[in-house]
């Protein structure tokens, strides 16, 4: 346990002495001062990516791109290269920690994840409106089943189809991670907590790490298919990098804390800030028309939740 504890911090330092030789050498004050935006982002983005299925895609790109006007591909790009960093280093701290990470089911799963990021890669889309309100129509998906007693949804499959379910979703998740920069965590998430009743808790650390190596996977394609990030994007994660090194494992660490319905809340309110600004601050769409709708829907079947809860309630008294 103190030789894990010791190589977290060990990393953690090792890193920030090479970020700060890279400052000395590469970068100014005035560098610095100027991603104070993305850095500020990025230190709620790396608690949301330590203590909930969402991963600081969820808040970076939302962000960058409805709020600081970054283009959908840099606000992706970044979205990988920052959480290439950010969630590794929580997944370093659940090591250290010694909570459990179900490493079996994520090297399975990164071998179709590889091949949906590789067919997001071929079959790109350059709509960035499109991939915007994709983005929340997505994570709004999820807040409506999360808002569901899991119970009603827990299934009792065979192997058979129980490893097709996994194949598809991980395969998805990959896919929407190369398109948006996110969301591979997410789609775990789902196929543990929501179809199989599976703790929320127990599970997030290993969907933090099941994103963290989708997003160095994502990096990695991008340099070999002899992609250049620009400017904006390698200032915005040298100087965000730090940031998140340190507030994805103090989100991991609240995470060991508190209670799976907080943690629950949390995300749903967060996915809610982001579907409500998407829109009020992007132009029409047609698939704005679908967002609202999801909203709708979201908004009768909480009410008919809450409606439910109270009868059996009263029913009970």
């Amino acid at each position: 346990m103190r030789y894990r504890s010791n190589l977290f911090w060990l990393t953690l330092l090792f890193g920030a002495g090479v970020w700060l030789i890279a400052f000395l050498l590469l970068w100014d004050m005035t560098a610095l001062l100027s991603s104070w935006k993305t850095s500020l982002t990025m230190l709620f983005g790396s608690f949301v990516a330590g203590s909930t299925p969402l991963g600081g895609g969820a808040v970076a790109f939302p962000v960058f791109t409805k709020v600081l006007q970054v283009s959908a591909d840099e606000a992706r790009v970044f979205s990988l290269f920052i959480q290439s960093v950010g969630m590794a280093f929580a997944a370093l701290y659940f090591i250290s920690r010694r909570v459990f990470i179900d490493w079996t089911s994520i090297a399975r799963g990164m071998r179709y994840a590889f091949v949906g990021q590789l067919c997001a890669v071929t079959f790109s889309v350059t709509d960035g409106i499109l991939l915007k309100y994709s983005f929340s129509c997505f994570l709004l998906l999820v807040a409506t089943l999360l808002i569901h007693d899991k119970k009603t949804l827990v299934l009792d499959l065979s192997k058979r189809k129980q490893h097709l379910i996994f194949s598809l979703l991980t395969f998805s998740g990959g896919m929407i991670t190369g398109y948006l920069g996110s969301g591979a965590d997410t789609v775990l998430f789902f196929y543990f907590v929501l179809l199989f009743g599976i703790h929320a808790r127990k599970m997030i650390p290993t969907t933090v790490t099941f994103m963290a190596l989708n997003a160095q996977l994502g990096a990695v394609l991008f340099f070999i298919l002899g992609k250049q990030p620009s400017e904006f994007v390698i200032n915005s994660w040298f100087f965000a990098a730090p940031v998140v090194a340190l507030g994805a494992p103090l989100g991991g660490y609240l995470l060991t804390r508190l209670k799976a319905s907080y943690i629950l809340s949390f995300v749903i309110l967060v996915i809610l800030v982001e579907s409500v600004s998407t829109l009020l601050l992007l132009p029409l769409h047609p698939v704005k028309i679908i967002l609202l709708s999801c909203l709708l829907i979201y908004v009768a079947a909480a009410l008919s939740l809450k409606i439910k809860t109270v009868l059996i309630n009263k029913r009970n008294l």
